[in-house]
């Protein structure tokens, strides 16, 4: 058994992936960690796998194309980690993001889940554009959660344990599964540590799922539906997942702008709003509050 278990799940990116298996397999070097590096290859058809096979310690499976989630939880199985870490083939560790992990969960073994910082950076990997995370979740990490998500799934270390109390990532969200999980694992009542010296790269590339605004706005809409029963009859939650409605609408708006600046943009604008009721009443409402000056 492993102390931890880094799953990276592919598809589709065999040119990223070695970027993502040697800042994994660094991590052993930067803390002597006991870890293993998992590679899942959903059908990729850019020879994903063969990609995986030229490193001597990483564990490879073929699967035929399920899906991101259906990819994670196949690795999921196969680990043997007492902690998991997702990474997605484009995204990368930065060193000693793992030892930092390590050392915040020795020091407090009733935690659950360390989180930490990323850096979100170009296609290309080099050039740094903003910073996701970062927000504490030591106290009331559900309604902060439902609040809107924290991080990309590469900045979370997930004790097994919890996953085996709230389950695995759902097959049936096209997006935003990360963030359901969390919630879930959240409902639990786990506790969450924020450790700032775990850092990763999280890697905008075009085309990515994240880029699509109606699959972002109705996946996130169905996290924040279902997760608000997990509490029933709480005030707490309504107020929070109103809020988490206003984020998701917030950030949905720069992919809304991109498709309406494209030519004919305007007309497939409209007929996506017309599509989402709730997010055209969410676009009115920042229009007029900027109106307003609020």
């Amino acid at each position: 058994m492993a102390d931890f278990s880094i799953i990276i799940p592919c598809y589709k990116q065999a040119h990223l992936l070695p970027k993502a298996i040697e800042s994994a397999l660094q991590q052993k070097q930067d803390g002597d960690l006991d870890l293993e590096v998992i590679v899942v290859d959903d059908g990729s058809p850019d020879a994903a796998a063969e990609v995986a096979g030229r490193y001597e310690d990483v564990i490879v499976i073929r699967q035929a194309n399920a899906g991101l989630s259906a990819a994670r939880n196949r690795g999921i199985l196969r680990s043997t980690g007492r902690y998991l870490l997702f990474l997605d083939s484009d995204d990368f560790l930065r060193p000693g993001m793992l030892a930092a992990a390590a050392r915040a969960l020795a020091q407090d073994p009733g935690i659950d889940v360390v989180h930490g910082l990323a850096d979100v950076v170009d296609e290309g990997g080099e050039r740094i554009l903003a910073e996701f995370g970062g927000r504490d979740l030591s106290v009331d990490p559900f309604h902060i959660l439902l609040r809107g998500n924290v991080g990309p799934p590469v900045t979370f270390v997930v004790r097994r344990e919890a996953l085996a109390r709230a389950g695995v990532f759902d097959t049936g969200l096209r997006s935003c599964e990360d963030w359901d999980l969390w919630l879930r694992i959240a409902a639990g009542g786990a506790r969450f540590s924020l450790v700032r010296e775990m850092r990763s790269g999280y890697r905008t590339v075009p085309g990515s799922m994240s880029k699509n605004l109606e699959v972002m706005w109705r996946t996130g809409s169905e996290v924040l539906r279902r997760s608000v029963k997990l509490h029933p009859d709480c005030r707490l939650c309504r107020e929070a997942q109103q809020a988490g409605f206003a984020s998701l609408s917030l950030s949905v708006r720069p992919l809304l702008r991109d498709v309406v600046r494209a030519p004919g943009g305007a007309l497939r604008g409209a007929r996506i709003l017309l599509r989402n009721p709730r997010l055209l009443a969410w676009q009115l409402r920042w229009i007029l509050k900027r109106g307003l000056g609020q």
